[in-house]
């Protein structure tokens, strides 16, 4: 595999869709930005109060005049009701996002506006996808059962998000579960790993098992546009800091692919996402009683997921 049979497999796979280009402004959204005029205001109440009238002016300009655009403030499409939040507590994930690094305490309102009109922007144009029929826990279960999500905290009070491809059953996915189904289950999911407290509070690590897999199997999970539209939720939409991504069994292609990829990326990005060949490296993430059972090739012990747990646990 070479550079140049990487890049053709991504046009054959594509669908119309140029990949490079969604991934470059992907990745330039990646962790927003902090301008000198932004608003700074302190943690709770007051920042939440700020954040809300700055929604209600954007309702209210002259630039969302037209009410598809002003119904987006609407959040019709969000599931905030099915996890038992208010809109209240999505805003104030977004506040928690934008909390100032230097002080903890003080939250840039204005940055966590941006990314909340990112979110809305995504989630009016998924529509009617996420809410006929409502995008419930149930609604979802049997989509999710094939990609075997699992979550955990680590040792230093970060949710860590399990991926494991050699648990993923690709027949099934491709024959039982339409586009809008894995559209609607990562949405749910991403949602979950949104209002959980360790992600807001601490972040989160994604830890990804990539299994070896084949380009063409790989490129051919999902269309490429909604493989795209997924990873812009995931990186560049919600309020999710990501810490940092380890990746284990990366076949070469995917190593070229990340080469390709970097040239997009930030610096402090590209520092996040790390290539791990041994196995025992896992252990730093808090030893094999944080590492979910039958995950890669360790022999972890974690028996409970954070989210399956507090979301599926009566139904099991």
């Amino acid at each position: 595999e070479s550079t140049s049979s990487v890049v053709s497999e991504l046009r054959n796979s594509s669908d119309g869709t140029n990949i490079l280009k969604e991934y470059k402004d992907i990745f330039s959204k990646e962790s927003g930005s902090d301008l000198k005029t932004d608003k700074i205001a302190d943690e709770g109440a007051t920042a939440l109060a700020l954040l809300k009238t700055f929604v209600e002016e954007k309702k209210q300009s002259s630039i969302t005049k037209d009410d598809k655009k002003k119904k987006k403030w609407d959040f019709p499409s969000s599931p905030h009701a099915h996890f038992g939040k208010t809109l209240d507590d999505t805003y104030m994930a977004f506040l928690a996002w934008a909390r100032v690094k230097e002080d903890k305490s003080n939250v840039n309102v204005s940055k966590a506006l941006r990314r909340l009109e990112s979110y809305a922007d995504w989630m009016h144009d998924a529509g009617s996808d996420l809410t006929e029929p409502a995008l419930t826990s149930e609604s979802v279960k049997k989509a999710l059962g094939v990609w075997s999500f699992s979550t955990s905290v680590d040792s230093e009070g970060r949710l860590v998000w399990w991926l494991d491809m050699g648990n993923v059953n690709v027949a099934q996915m491709k024959a039982d579960f339409t586009p809008e189904d894995h559209l609607r289950a990562f949405v749910w999911y991403t949602h979950a790993l949104m209002f959980n407290k360790s992600a807001q509070e601490n972040g989160m690590v994604v830890i990804q098992n990539i299994n070896k897999i084949g380009m063409v199997e790989c490129f051919t999970l999902m269309p490429a546009k909604l493989a795209t539209k997924l990873d812009r939720l995931t990186i560049g939409v919600l309020p999710i800091k990501m810490q940092c991504l380890y990746m284990f069994e990366s076949p070469t292609w995917v190593n070229i692919l990340m080469k390709i990829l970097g040239v997009f990326m930030s610096k402090k990005m590209k520092s996040r996402m790390v290539l791990f060949k041994d196995w025992n490296e896992l252990e730093k993430i808090g030893g094999l009683e944080a590492i979910p059972k039958g995950f890669g090739k360790v022999n972890g012990t974690l028996e409970e997921s954070v989210i399956e747990k507090e979301y599926f646990a009566e139904e099991s």
